[in-house]
């Protein structure tokens, strides 16, 4: 990660997949290649191509993958969710979106990138 810009660079090979966790509040840009991304609990799929770019808006995982690979660029653009109390927490950990349930059934069968929670940056 780039600490004056915030900016975070990751080359998704061909032929693989992978897991985002705390997504929401970051812009991904394809800057090669060609991207597949799914939020868990949209039922839109996102496909980005050389240049184009998508905000993650929901505060659940992020499954991306890619048949012939991809350079991608991570950017924040808006500010980290603010911390939530123990009532919020407590139904989180009930709900069948939550990102962390997902996460752990995922363990082992893709890799994770976890973003780092920080102020919001400049837009892409």
């Amino acid at each position: 990660m780039d600490a004056k810009t915030g900016i975070i660079e990751y080359c998704l090979a061909p032929r693989s997949a992978m897991v985002l966790e705390q997504a929401a509040g970051f812009s991904v840009r394809c800057d090669s290649g060609r991207v597949w991304i799914t939020q868990y609990g949209d039922s839109r799929d996102i496909v980005l191509q050389d240049g184009a770019s998508f905000d993650l808006s929901l505060p659940n995982v992020v499954v991306m993958a890619s048949s012939e690979g991809a350079r991608l660029v991570f950017r924040r653009t808006a500010a980290a969710p603010a911390p939530r109390g123990w009532l919020q927490r407590l139904a989180a950990c009930l709900d069948p979106r939550n990102a962390g349930r997902v996460t752990r059934q995922l363990q082992g069968r893709l890799p994770v990138l976890r973003l780092p929670a920080g102020a919001a940056g400049g837009g892409l």
